[in-house]
């Protein structure tokens, strides 16, 4: 098991906007640093499927009900989980809330992601670089993606 270390004296707190027709998350540089994705990407905005690549696998029933609760509700959420982050496994706090348009179709999501520890599996060497896969999940439109995502599964 790898060290781990609490930002709780700390706290990083990352924002973010995701607009669910279109399949878009946003966020600012903090959101970018916490979740292990380059800034520029993030503000050029990336798939609600991208992210739940770095969800923890044992964590994405939890993650995926959280949402789809919130999309669904309208009511805030708030899940505790893991992404994986490199050679590091990231322990975060996710809050936010679905607005929605004036028919009650969901519109937009918004929240926070704090980093609550960070497990670091092994030292990086001193030459590597992050990986970075830009590709899209949301091939098709993003409405269909992430009503394909939220929908339970079975």
């Amino acid at each position: 098991m790898g060290d781990t270390y609490s930002f709780n004296n700390k706290p990083q707190y990352g924002y973010f906007t995701w607009d669910i027709a279109r399949d878009e998350i946003w966020g600012d540089a903090t959101f970018a640093a916490n979740i292990g994705i380059d800034a520029e990407t993030v503000n050029n905005g990336f798939s609600v499927l991208r992210y739940m690549e770095l969800v923890h696998p044992d964590d994405r029933e939890q993650v995926a009900t959280a949402t789809r609760t919130a999309v669904l509700t309208g009511n805030p959420y708030m899940v505790i989980n893991r992404i994986c982050r490199g050679d590091d496994i990231v322990t975060i706090r996710n809050r936010g809330t679905c607005f929605r348009y004036r028919d009650g179709l969901p519109s937009m999501a918004t929240g926070m992601l704090e980093v609550l520890a960070v497990e670091r599996l092994r030292p990086p060497a001193a030459n590597e670089q992050p990986c970075e896969d830009n590709r899209r999940a949301s091939a098709g439109g993003g409405n269909r993606v992430w009503v394909e995502f939220l929908e339970p599964q079975n």
